[in-house]
């Protein structure tokens, strides 16, 4: 269902932003598991060694391109800064 080039698109991106798509797809995944599970109770957490990522999530979504912006307001969307 998810595969590489759901991940990595075909023109050059920087490491960050990929580094962010990953994140996001996460959250798709970890979603759409929770909802075909029936899961009401479950308690989560995701890891990221990024830095940037880490940062972006932290921040406003609105201070960003809109690139950023929409994989920043997904991942705020789905889970909590915590987790």
């Amino acid at each position: 269902m998810f595969g590489i080039s759901r991940v990595n698109p075909l023109k050059q991106i920087t490491i960050p932003k990929l580094e962010l798509i990953v994140a996001a797809v996460r959250i798709k995944v970890s979603h759409l598991v929770q909802k075909e599970l029936d899961l009401d109770e479950f308690q989560e957490v995701f890891w990221t060694d990024s830095k940037v990522v880490l940062g972006y999530i932290a921040n406003e979504s609105e201070r960003f391109h809109t690139f950023v912006a929409n994989r920043v307001q997904q991942i705020q969307g789905h889970a909590n800064k915590k987790q």
